[in-house]
């Protein structure tokens, strides 16, 4: 007994059909790629708003925390402590050093009114500084 084929000897273009798949596939990927590489970004500017903070943009301000204690308030230029007399001079100093005219102040969650207001006097005593406030910050 003789083992037949199924198919004809030729039988023709058959064999070429993977071939289709593979073509129809790198058509669709570099379809795709191109539509991805031609995706921008659209910049969006804002109305100002009184919801919204000042962006400082390039400058790097001093940071000045007000922490409340029991003995009273205590000050933080840098992260290093600092007595209110000194604080003036110690901001003064360092807003020089950095070259920058603008302060941010950070106040503790338990910092009264009448010591928030003190910092911001004494700020607001030095010649041309800007003054922003940050968040107030939440007891760990």
């Amino acid at each position: 007994m003789k083992l037949k084929m199924s198919l004809p000897e030729r039988p023709g273009w058959i064999f070429v059909i993977p071939g289709f798949d593979f073509v129809a596939l790198l058509l669709a990927l570099v379809m795709l790629t191109g539509v991805v590489a031609k995706e921008s970004y659209v910049e969006i500017k804002l109305p100002p708003s009184e919801f919204r903070g000042v962006r400082l943009g390039d400058e790097d301000p001093v940071v000045v925390m007000l922490k409340s204690t029991a003995r009273g308030p205590v000050y933080y230029v840098e992260g290093m402590k600092t007595g209110e007399d000194e604080l003036a001079k110690v901001i003064f100093e360092a807003a020089e050093k950095r070259e920058t005219k603008a302060v941010a102040i950070k106040v503790d969650r338990e910092a009264t009114m009448s010591d928030r207001q003190v910092l911001i006097n004494t700020i607001a005593g030095l010649n041309h500084i800007r003054i922003f406030e940050g968040y107030r910050q939440e007891e760990r």
